[in-house]
């Protein structure tokens, strides 16, 4: 099937109500391609708005000069273009094509403007390239699912709509165009791999099954529908197993539930709140050293990006912890709002107002303190003090949680706890 400008428009108009892209711009085939059918869209639409983002890796000398000429095509095709480089760094023990595809995502949704949908131009080879991946990395169904034509990016969507196009379609538009794109050396390293796939096993299969990638495909749109049909019982189940705190799950409801049917819960639950998918291993630790530990313990299983723990009978998922020094006391003119950078949090005078009767001089020094053992505040509305240990525990504060909550002190006096309300 060939690709054409209708045929994109047509997809485009069906996915979103947007009339604004952002073309993820490598200078390869594939996005040149999808550059140009845009370019050519804009004369169908006039409504539509097209912008286009290179992303500079710097992890290769010969890229140097690729920023230029992606500058040069989308100038001739009347797109505005933005360059954005990247200080990559690999740590020990991780892949360079994940850290790089997390930076470049990263990056594309610091550049993506207001009501702007993101394009990229992922087709129905990479497709059966990604599902033979996961495949062999043991994936479940949702990395069979591979990739969507439409997801959420950030608050906006990401659209992959040449994804029912074949590379060779590609290959014949770029010919028939005479399209001027990059060749990366590095797509022919079979250390990755993608390449290794694309390179020396899909070609072989393709000589015995010549539909190998538009079958691989549909198997792919199989294991999706079968992903979102799971995902609308889980949803369904799910105000049934919510545990005390909102976003919480149940560890007791939980541990009423078959295990393949604990695990999907899970697993929706983590996608839910945007967190990478545990591996195997990950996730039975999750059901054993979180779900059945004991009640009084503070069980910990984590992974890129994201932390599972418990308190009590709530199950949560949340960002990994950052370095915050509960020791540090920080003075507060109160007149001005003030940054606590280790809990990236910005605290204002009108989080005062429960306490204002008790700021009566200017000379009274008002100082934001952390938990430290024993503290005790006076209640007011109660007209007796409590120990602020009992006050966490009726409120059912993770214990992770209390000694980066901001303990307000005047004249060394504790007179306000000030609770995150975000």
């Amino acid at each position: 099937m060939r690709i054409t400008t209708d045929h994109l428009l047509i997809k485009l108009q069906s996915l979103t109500s947007s009339k604004k892209f952002l073309v993820a711009y490598s200078g390869g085939l594939d996005s040149h391609v999808l550059l140009h059918l845009l370019a050519q869209v804009t004369t169908l639409s006039q409504n539509f708005q097209i912008r286009a983002v290179y992303i500079d890796h710097g992890l290769q000398s010969v890229a140097k000069k690729w920023p230029k000429h992606c500058l040069s095509i989308c100038k001739n095709l009347f797109i505005d273009c933005e360059v954005v480089s990247l200080a990559l760094t690999i740590p020990q023990g991780k892949s360079l094509e994940a850290v790089a595809r997390e930076a470049r995502y990263d990056a594309f949704s610091q550049v993506l403007q207001a009501d702007e949908v993101l394009l990229t131009a992922h087709h129905q080879d990479d497709q059966a390239e990604t599902l033979l991946i996961q495949l062999f990395r043991g994936a479940g169904i949702n990395g069979l699912a591979a990739m969507p034509i439409i997801s959420p990016f950030g608050k906006s969507q990401h659209i992959r709509p040449l994804l029912d196009q074949s590379r060779d379609a590609l290959e014949h538009y770029a010919q028939q165009y005479q399209l001027d794109f990059i060749e990366d050396p590095s797509n022919q390293d079979h250390r990755y791999d993608r390449n290794f796939f694309r390179h020396a096993i899909i070609p072989r299969l393709k000589k015995r099954w010549m539909s190998m990638s538009k079958v691989l495909a549909r198997v792919a749109t199989h294991q999706a529908e079968a992903k979102n049909l799971l995902a609308e019982y889980i949803a369904e189940d799910l105000p049934q197993l919510t545990g005390k705190r909102t976003g919480t799950l149940s560890i007791q409801q939980l541990k009423l539930l078959s295990s393949a049917r604990c695990k999907a819960v899970i697993r929706y639950f983590l996608d839910q709140k945007g967190f990478q998918a545990p591996s195997d291993k990950k996730l039975r630790h999750i059901i054993s050293d979180v779900l059945y530990a004991k009640p009084s313990a503070s069980p910990c299983v984590d992974w890129q990006g994201a932390e599972v723990r418990r308190y009590q009978d709530d199950l949560y998922a949340i960002r990994p912890l950052s370095a915050h020094n509960t020791k540090q006391i920080i003075h507060w003119v109160i007149d001005q709002s003030l940054q606590i950078s280790s809990l990236n949090r910005v605290l204002k005078f009108k989080q005062l107002e429960g306490v204002n009767h008790l700021l009566l001089r200017k000379d009274q020094t008002v100082e934001v303190r952390f938990r430290q053992g024993g503290e005790i505040i006076y209640q007011a509305q109660r007209k007796q003090s409590k120990r602020l240990k009992k006050i966490f525990q009726e409120r059912h504060i993770p214990m992770w949680e209390r000694d980066r909550i901001p303990l307000i002190y005047i004249d060394n006096t504790l007179v306000l706890i000030l609770w995150d309300h975000r």
